[in-house]
């Protein structure tokens, strides 16, 4: 066994453990023992390319887990969170995923400080937890994990209620150090002066809205590429160095609507980041979806795109004076080329079957289309051949305790 295996395999007992001594902690007014697992299975159709860790046979590592979260109450206002997770995605890390400690000055106020969940995004909070919506895998156009899941730092709520509308406006400051993954890459990433807040409501118990904004002062380590700039601002060509820096400011902007009704439901989700660097693209996202439900079953349709708007290649590089100069042009161009998102089209039909008040089961399909001449997907095989469209079959079993 490798290392890996045996550290997702010592944090996987080590949640079994605590979960069967639960039931005797749990007669402590002061603890709080809950979890939530899933179990998913998925392969691609094709077996020249991978999307997202998938590939052309089944595979249940991608996005299985198991997690337990304690909060324990120090005094009537103050409470520690601690969340465990265990994953088999060789991508992620086990161990604890959130510890944060909450302090409540006011009925309507709560201040938090720790490592928490990021909230960019509507369903942010409960990523890791399947239960909690329809789909097996979210849009990947927004919910892929080329953005960070945790900050370190600090949070202000304020909750508010009204005759027929209930929400909270919070407001949050820290940083980000360790590895974000983007496509095929996985790079460390330094994330300094991350604030922004988030506006969300629910009005006439059925109707959700969130808004939020997001800004940070960013620095990746592309050892490759930092390597190539040196190599470039050794032989005067400055500015095209200067622009492979993969350093600046981003902001993010994100707006959703749901509406929960007995018999179908409806959401919608946009997202747009913008950045000052020029090996990092804008990108504007967004999925629509629908659903009917037929108890215990829902059967629900989405469609998600994501569009990117890439900088233009800042070189100061020559072309056709030599060979060599025409040599290293090129090789500007390759490596601004590899840094770029592509766009990407899905279509998602899946159904969800809840078997009881804890656990559900999903099957869905999932069409994606990507940009041809930048890919989304990984070559694994002929590349030449592939026409940048795969279908992504997934069966998921999701439960709570």
């Amino acid at each position: 066994m490798n290392a890996n295996f045996n550290h997702k395999l010592t944090a996987a007992v080590f949640c079994s453990c605590l979960l069967v001594s639960s039931a005797a902690l749990a007669s402590s007014e002061k603890l709080e023992i809950s979890g939530f697992g899933r179990v998913v299975a998925g392969f691609t159709d094709d077996p020249d390319v991978s999307f997202e860790g998938y590939e052309n046979e089944l595979s249940l590592k991608e996005q299985t887990l198991l997690a337990l979260q304690v909060d324990y109450h120090l005094l009537e206002n103050v409470s520690i969170t601690s969340q465990l997770l265990a994953h088999t995605n060789s991508e992620r890390d086990s161990g604890v995923e959130w510890l944060y400690v909450s302090y409540i000055p006011h009925n309507n106020w709560l201040v938090k400080g720790g490592r928490m969940r990021t909230p960019f995004y509507h369903y942010s909070d409960v990523i890791d937890v399947g239960f909690a919506y329809p789909w097996i895998s979210p849009p990947q156009q927004l919910y892929s994990a080329f953005l960070f899941n945790q900050y370190e730092g600090a949070s202000v709520i304020h909750n508010f209620a009204l005759e027929n509308l209930s929400g909270s406006v919070e407001g949050y400051y820290g940083s980000f150090n360790g590895d974000t993954q983007f496509q095929d890459r996985r790079d460390a990433t330094d994330i300094d002066g991350l604030s922004g807040f988030v506006f969300s409501g629910v009005y006439n118990a059925n109707l959700r809205f969130r808004a939020s904004y997001t800004t940070a002062d960013f620095s990746v380590n592309l050892a490759e590429i930092s390597a190539f700039a040196d190599q470039l601002r050794s032989v005067g060509f400055v500015a095209s160095a200067d622009s492979l820096a993969m350093e600046g400011e981003f902001d993010i902007y994100q707006v959703g609507l749901a509406l929960d009704e007995l018999d179908y439901n409806l959401a919608w989700e946009w997202m747009k980041i913008e950045s000052d660097t020029v090996l990092a693209p804008n990108i504007e996202s967004y999925y629509v979806q629908g659903g009917l439900v037929f108890q215990p079953f829902t059967v629900h349709l989405t469609y998600a795109d994501m569009a990117t708007n890439p900088q233009s290649a800042a070189t100061d590089i020559p072309l056709g004076l030599t060979a060599d100069l025409d040599q290293l042009f090129y090789a500007y161009q390759t490596v601004f080329a590899r840094t770029q998102a592509a766009d990407l089209e899905s279509v998602t039909l899946g159904v969800r079957w809840d078997a009881g008040v804890r656990v559900a089961f999903k099957a869905e399909v999932t069409h994606y289309r990507g940009a041809l001449g930048i890919s989304t997907f990984e070559a694994l095989g002929d590349r030449d051949a592939f026409d940048e469209r795969v279908n992504l079959y997934q069966l998921g079993m999701e439960f709570v305790f």
